[in-house]
């Protein structure tokens, strides 16, 4: 089985441009059929995504927001790829300028569009007066400016953005084409509002600057062809774009002589009386992610009922301190399991009482197996000791949320520069989750505010704990494959389901559909 193509490189707009010239050369047709992959791409993954807010009417209303230049061609035949999944669909355009100002290849692109039935195209004024009547649409496109957008916006093309953020009644799903239109304008504070962006062929820099989070919504990334050659040239930014592909090996079928212990043997040290439910996310994680053996260490309240709910992992009852907190015997219990484990999860929901943290110091000390630090273990005692662990031990990959970085970084607010300090594996979850082990970032734009709700941060630790369990010797793509499963997962379940309505626990019952049918070719 050839190697899977698991990251592309994040570019900066000269870059991505120099790059796309490299491929596409002079030649119109190559360009041509880049557009139509583009739009192709687009389109589908609308139709794809929109179920993440609601289904799709079988006569959608969309609305086109195009430009003279591709990324206006982009945006038309990204329509006309939903018009061919929804024939009774509604396609309304607002050119930017006449169509005689269009490109050659976005003429072509409104000319194939056009042909379809359900298409209009009016004026910038024939819009303004139909939102004054109380039009509605379903989807809107923004192919107004690409990556070779040079601010300032002109007026005509700040008013129709003004405008199309300020009535989030009227128009709905809104969509952006690479770049939301209107990045990178130095003069004002303005550029579309999108709910999701499809990076094209290439990500861009802009999209991953915090500074630029409100604009950008949801990154998704449409694969074109354009790193099947390797990225030569030159990066001003270093950080790179994970794939769906990094999924394939654990998607791939399993040996058939494999037993339960060649596929990981974890211990899990987490949860307390006052957050029980950290330890039982963690195992659910854990167990969905395939390891072979879990063996959760659990306060002694809980032991039996949760061995009842979830009767595949082994419940090894545990002291109680008054608090509800793990008893000093928990640690007797531990290293009778140690000399058999492969992996070690610890911190989810134990507490920040002086008892529990002087048992996860003397635990990143002591325990010399690749080792999981979440939520309650990420105190600043506890990494600097895990950093201090011996040559000889195990990896050591945390998973801090942005609160909780700040709490442990101290003055080192660089990711990479943290990581080389302490000699640790993070995955930085957020809306772009960051993985790094000081020498490389990669960045898993998946999932969404689906995942933002208590819970979601405990599974994902048993995920990765369950992966490092298994691929000890490669904790970085443990770490990162963990990571997207999870977020594809969410992705899933926001399509199924919408992101408000829904638990935390049912995230687990999509990883199964994320490894299957997600990790692509």
């Amino acid at each position: 089985m050839p190697s899977p193509v698991i990251c592309h490189p994040i570019l900066t707009c000269a870059e991505a441009q120099a790059w796309e010239k490299n491929i596409l050369g002079d030649n119109p047709e190559h360009a041509w059929n880049a557009m139509g992959r583009a739009g192709a791409g687009v389109g589908a993954a609308v139709v794809r995504d929109f179920t993440q807010w609601r289904p799709l009417p079988r006569d959608p209303r969309v609305l086109v927001l195009a430009g003279p230049g591709h990324n206006g061609g982009d945006a038309l035949l990204a329509a006309r790829e939903i018009l061919r999944a929804r024939p009774r669909g509604h396609i309304t355009v607002v050119l930017l300028e006449s169509l005689e100002k269009l490109k050659t290849l976005t003429r072509r692109a409104w000319d194939e569009l056009a042909a379809n039935s359900g298409v209009a195209l009016i004026t910038a004024e024939q819009f303004y007066q139909q939102l004054g009547t109380a039009a509605a649409w379903d989807i809107c496109i923004c192919g107004l400016y690409g990556m070779g957008f040079h601010p300032p916006l002109s007026e005509n093309a700040r008013l129709l953005i003004k405008t199309v953020n300020d009535a989030p009644h009227a128009v709905g799903f809104r969509v952006a084409i690479d770049l939301p239109s209107g990045v990178g304008t130095t003069s004002d504070d303005l550029a579309f509002i999108a709910d999701f962006t499809y990076a094209t062929g290439i990500a861009k820099q802009p999209l991953f600057d915090p500074a630029n989070a409100k604009w950008v919504g949801r990154i998704r990334y449409i694969d074109l062809g354009f790193f099947e050659k390797p990225y030569d040239g030159p990066r001003a930014f270093t950080e790179n774009l994970l794939l769906p592909g990094v999924l394939k090996p654990t998607a791939h079928l399993r040996k058939a002589t494999n037993s339960k212990r060649q596929h990981g043997n974890l211990i899990v040290l987490s949860g307390s009386r006052a957050y029980p439910g950290a330890q039982m996310l963690n195992v659910l994680g854990a167990l969905r992610a395939g390891a072979g053996l879990v063996t959760a260490l659990t306060p002694f309240t809980f032991a039996a009922s949760f061995a009842a709910a979830r009767p595949e992992a082994i419940w090894r009852s545990c002291p109680e301190e008054p608090d509800g907190s793990h008893g000093a015997g928990t640690m007797g219990a531990m290293r009778d399991l140690l000399p058999r484990a492969s992996a070690f999860l610890a911190g989810s929901g134990m507490g920040r009482g002086h008892g529990t943290q002087n048992m996860l110091q003397v635990l990143a000390k002591t325990c010399l197996l690749p080792l999981v630090l979440d939520a309650d273990a990420l105190m600043p005692k506890v990494i600097t000791v895990a950093s201090e662990r011996p040559d000889d031990a195990g990896p050591v990959i945390i998973t801090p949320h942005a609160g909780e970085f700040e709490r442990i970084a101290g003055d080192t607010t660089d990711l990479a520069e943290f990581c080389r300090k302490f000699h640790l594996i993070t995955v930085l979850k957020g809306p772009i989750t960051r993985i790094s082990d000081g020498t490389q970032t990669w960045c898993s734009p998946y999932g969404g505010p689906v995942l933002a709700r208590g819970g979601s941060g405990d599974l994902l630790a048993g995920m990765v704990a369950a992966l490092l369990s298994q691929m000890n010797h490669h904790p970085f793509e443990a770490a990162c494959r963990a990571v997207v499963w999870h977020g594809l997962a969410a992705d899933a379940l926001a399509r199924a389901k919408g992101e408000t309505a829904v638990l935390t626990s049912e995230l687990a019952a999509y990883l199964p559909e994320a490894l299957r049918s997600e990790w692509g070719d």
